[in-house]
Parts: structure tokens; C-alpha cells; sequence
């Protein structure tokens, strides 16, 4: 890993450990502040075990899961980084750059941000979904999760509706509906016997009769005759697929999914609600451009 690569993985695991560190109680350089398993590294009041590096390396392969996390050179680079960090920071903070005004803001704006995730995660800690409200949302919604209907379609377009009547004629007698389509059919799909593939309703692409009676027909039939843009038509129906419910052991899991979040929603809102009746709060969103 280039060093820029390991060094942005180390400030982001320590920003992140800096506030979610339970170690808020000042230290002194005599006394070795409470770490997870061995010593590894100390400067000054910060010190790192072997427990906490190990924590620190799940996060690394959390952000980046290319990282081999158990390669002992990337160990030793990425301590040694931790180690520089640390005593940048606490250089900094020797020549007063903690108090610079921006350091502030940045700081305060990750609290908030911090303190906002701290309290979504305990509102979200407990929520569940039963299978009794996922069983009762499927039956509910069940006609909303039929797979897509397609339809393999072939067709007939003629100039006149004589010509029409006559090939259709010959379609219920028994002759191949391909070999009319080749001889007689004027459309694009003539070299293909007719077949335009399977087929969605798209109203834009094609007229309102042409859906209306590809969709209404079974398998294996074939419309009568019927005035269109481009001249008479006259459709057989191939093949059909999807247009039947899926079952629920297929969708059940991103249904508990979305009744999850769901629930996170509304009780983000219900604490949102409950708190603003506590404060002061202006919004001038009119004075957005």
C-alpha cells in the first residue's frame, strides 16, 4: 500500500478513535493509560495495546477490504504511522494549533455528527421485525411483487384488409404462421418470420390495439385481423413468461429489509418530533437561491 493510502486509513481509524475512546479521564506521562492486552506503543499520555491495534486493523479492513490485515509488514508500517500521528498531533497541540478556530469547528461539527450516529444507533438497537408483519405485508402487496410479464410475439402487417382475411384464413387452416410472415409481411420482422422477441407493454413504442391484443391471447394463439398505423395486423402469441406472484421465501428477506427501515424512519422522526417541541429552532430555507 503507498504510504498516502496507509496514512489516510490511520487518520481515519484515529479520528474515530479519538472520540469514541472510553479513555476521556487525563493521563500523566507516569502512569500508563488503560489499553486492551500489551504495551505496543506510547508517547506521552497516549498509549496503544495489542488489543486495540488489533480493533484498529478490523476497522482498516472494514474501509478496505484489499488490506491484508495479517501481513507483518503492514503491521509494522501501519503502528508506525499510528506512533507518527500521534506525535504530530501532539506536537501540534503543544504549539496551541488545538485552538485554532478551525480545529474547533471540525471538531465540534464530528461531535455533532458523532453524537446524531450515538443516538441512532441506540434508537435502532432494539428494533426488530416479526415474521408475522413480513407474512402480513406480502399478502397485502402481493399482486405488487408479480414478476414482469413479457410475451414472445410474432406478427403479419399488410397493406389491405382482403389480404388480411385471407392469410388469416390460411393461419386457421393450419399453415405456418413464419412462412406467412416471410412471404406476405411487409413489416421490418418479415426476414425473422415475424418475431419481434419478448415483449413488455411500452405504450410509446407501439399502439394501444397492438398491446391490447398481444396481451390478452394464450399461448399458441392467434388475433384476428386489426387496423394499425402501418397497415392490417394479425399477431400470434409464442410464448409467456413472468405475470405470476412471487413467492415469499424469494422476497422475504428484502422485505424484512424495507419494513426495517421503515421503522428506523419513523422513529428517527418520532424522536426528531419529541425533541423539537424542546427547542428553539429557526429554518429561512426561502432564503436559499
Amino acid at each position: 500500500m503507498r504510504k498516502a493510502g496507509l496514512l489516510f486509513l490511520c487518520l481515519l481509524i484515529l479520528g474515530c478513535d479519538t472520540f469514541l475512546s472510553k479513555k476521556d479521564t487525563p493521563t500523566t506521562a507516569s502512569k500508563t493509560p488503560a489499553i486492551k492486552g500489551v504495551l505496543l506503543a506510547r508517547v506521552n499520555d497516549w498509549a496503544l495495546g495489542t488489543g486495540d491495534l488489533r480493533e484498529q486493523l478490523k476497522a482498516v479492513r472494514t474501509l478496505d477490504p484489499n488490506v491484508d490485515i495479517n501481513d507483518i509488514d503492514f503491521k509494522k508500517k501501519f503502528l508506525q504511522e499510528l506512533v507518527n500521528i500521534e506525535i504530530l498531533a501532539q506536537e501540534a497541540k503543544n504549539r496551541r494549533l488545538d485552538k485554532d478556530q478551525e480545529v474547533i469547528d471540525a471538531v465540534e461539527n464530528f461531535r455533532r455528527t458523532l453524537l446524531a450516529q450515538k443516538i441512532m444507533g441506540n434508537i435502532i438497537r432494539d428494533i426488530t421485525v416479526t415474521d408475522a408483519e413480513i407474512k402480513s405485508f406480502y399478502e397485502t402487496n402481493k399482486q405488487g411483487l408479480r414478476l414482469p410479464e413479457k410475451r414472445k410475439i410474432r406478427e403479419i402487417v399488410v397493406s389491405t384488409e382482403m389480404l388480411a382475411k385471407d392469410i388469416l384464413i390460411r393461419l386457421l387452416q393450419g399453415e405456418n404462421f413464419s412462412s406467412l410472415a416471410r412471404s406476405y409481411s411487409m413489416a421490418d420482422s418479415k426476414d425473422k418470420g415475424g418475431d419481434l422477441g419478448y415483449l413488455s407493454p411500452k405504450p410509446k413504442e407501439r399502439f394501444e390495439k397492438f398491446w391490447q391484443e398481444a396481451f390478452t391471447k394464450d399461448k399458441g394463439k392467434i388475433t384476428s385481423y386489426f387496423k394499425g398505423p402501418k397497415g392490417y395486423y394479425i399477431l400470434k402469441v409464442e410464448d409467456v413468461k413472468g405475470g405470476k406472484v412471487t413467492p415469499l421465501k424469494e422476497v422475504r428477506d428484502r422485505i424484512k429489509d424495507h419494513l426495517r427501515r421503515e421503522k428506523i424512519n419513523k422513529k428517527r422522526e418520532d424522536v426528531i418530533y419529541n425533541a423539537k417541541q424542546r427547542m428553539k429552532i429557526i429554518i429561512n430555507d426561502a432564503l436559499l437561491d
